[in-house]
């Protein structure tokens, strides 16, 4: 009999915990809304909405590295990553 009422006293009290722990962190969907609605001014007010973040990538036609497109050493349309590169790459 004990053991019973022994469970029965840990089922009541992982309820009773589960539920105040719910309606502590529990937002109704208008809340919900209202916060999406607050981020996305901010990010508009910032002007990152509409703007990928981060800048072109290209490979390295001799070494495979991606590296930013502004730092690209060209040759005729191949595409390096720095001078040396360039000139280990036997294709011309």
């Amino acid at each position: 009999m004990g053991r019973i009422l022994f469970f029965l006293f840990l089922i009541a009290a992982v309820w009773i915990a589960w539920t105040l722990r719910r309606k502590r962190n529990a937002l109704d969907n208008e809340e919900r809304r209202e916060l999406k609605r607050l981020r996305e001014k901010e990010r508009e007010s910032q002007g990152r909405a509409n703007q990928p973040s981060g800048e072109p990538m290209v490979k390295c036609d001799a070494c495979g590295v991606y590296f930013p497109k502004k730092d690209a050493v060209l040759r005729g349309e191949r595409v390096y990553c720095s001078k040396a590169c360039r000139d280990r790459d036997n294709v011309k």
